[in-house]
Formats: structure tokens, sequence, C-alpha cells
């Protein structure tokens, strides 16, 4: 099942397939996204990054004119003045409308996912080629949210991690995204991904690969390229 919620006036959306995943819309400022567990995460986020333990997900649109110095601590700032537990949340920032995140979840072999996906791609690029970097911050624009009910080896959420940027960079090429020279992308210059899975001991089996010709990551894949597709899609959409 494919949604866009908050495009339709609603403020919160309850997973379907996990009880107790939530996804709030707050003040069109910010989405709060809770497991009922923590999960072991593995993220490019920008509070709460590399391998954590994470029950609150943030997601914050800050103006497109925003800069900062000092964005970890900026975060680490908001989270707290949000009222979130800070060792518990992980944090990302967006110049990609937060109302229009798409939505996608399923239960499969040994496991349950959902996918929530913020995309747009003002600074879309093409990785393999030469151009110009920086090493200012720039906030986030394509942000993936991709939550697993199962068992999964460290090996295997890194997977995971590769079978999603796969499906991301296929949703882009059919949707003809193209960087600034008319070059195919392959994301953004500041694309950010977080792994989290429950390693609920009720899952007996763990999965050791998360790749396309598994059943997790075919799910993986599936959910990220249609939530992907969506929200870039509809980006210029009221």
């Amino acid at each position: 099942m494919l949604l866009q919620p908050f495009r339709q006036g609603t403020t919160q959306y309850r997973s379907l397939v996990w009880p107790g995943v939530t996804v709030d819309l707050i003040n069109n400022e910010y989405l709060l996204l809770q497991s009922p567990v923590p999960l072991t995460t593995f993220s490019s986020a920008i509070w709460g990054g590399g391998m954590e333990k994470g029950t609150h997900f943030v997601n914050w649109r800050v103006p497109l004119s925003y800069r900062c110095e000092d964005p970890v601590q900026l975060m680490a700032d908001q989270i707290k003045k949000w009222g979130y537990p800070l060792e518990k949340t992980i944090g990302f920032q967006t110049a990609a409308k937060v109302t229009h995140g798409a939505i996608a979840e399923e239960e499969g072999d040994q496991y349950r996912l959902f996918c929530c996906v913020t995309a747009g791609t003002g600074n879309s690029a093409r990785a393999g080629k030469k151009r110009e970097t920086f090493s200012a911050y720039e906030c986030h624009t394509i942000n993936i949210f991709l939550f697993i009910d199962g068992h999964l080896t460290p090996a295997a959420m890194v997977n995971g991690i590769i079978t999603a940027t796969e499906a991301k960079v296929a949703a882009l090429q059919d949707l003809g995204i193209k960087d600034e020279e008319g070059d195919l992308a392959t994301g953004t210059t500041t694309d950010a991904i977080v792994i989290g899975a429950s390693q609920n001991p009720a899952y007996t089996r763990p999965h050791l690969f998360a790749g396309a010709a598994t059943t997790i990551g075919n799910g993986i894949g599936r959910l990220v390229y249609e939530t992907v597709y969506t929200a870039v899609s509809t980006q210029g959409e009221e």
C-alpha cells in the first residue's frame, strides 16, 4: 500500500502492518516517526548518525535560505526544544515538502517493512562524474526512513542500504531526473537514509543478506522505489 496521508489533511499516520509505528506531521514543520521498540539503526543522520539505537526519528524542513555553521548542534537544540530524548532520537533536515512524504509498508518472509520518504530534486546530481564540490553543510533533499521488524545481521543492514540506494536511482531515472548538465541523476548532493531493525527475537531466522534477489531485499527495493517515485513526482503539486 502506497500513501501520501498528509496531503489529505490528516496529521497522523498509524502503520497498518506494524502496530505502534506512527508518523506525525507537526505544524507543517517536521515529521516525527516513532517506533514502539528501540531500533538498531545505521544512518547518515545529522544527529544520531552511524550505528545507534532510536525510538524517535525527526525529519525537519528548514528554509531554502538556511545556513548553519554547526548543523549538529542546531539539530540537538531543536530536538531538546521539542522535548524528545536526545539519546533516543535520530535527526534529519530537509528542504523538501514534508507534507508530501510518501509511505509504503508490507509484511513478508520473517519481516515487516515500513518506509517513509520525503524528496525533492532541486540539487540533483550524478555520482561518478567530476563536478564542483563543497565542504559546507547543505540540507538533505531525499530522506529515506526504512524500519524493519525483523532480525538482520549488520552485514544485511548495509546490504539493505545498498538495495535502497539502487531503488532510489531507478526511480529517479524512470522519472527522467537530470543534473544541471543534462545527464541522468543518481540522486541529489545531499541525500540521507536510516535503516532501523527491531532485532525482534520472535523472528528465529536472521536475514544474512538484503540484496535484490532476497525476499527482504526485494521488499526494500519495491517500497523505496514506490515512495521515492511518488514523493519526487508530486513535489510540484499542492
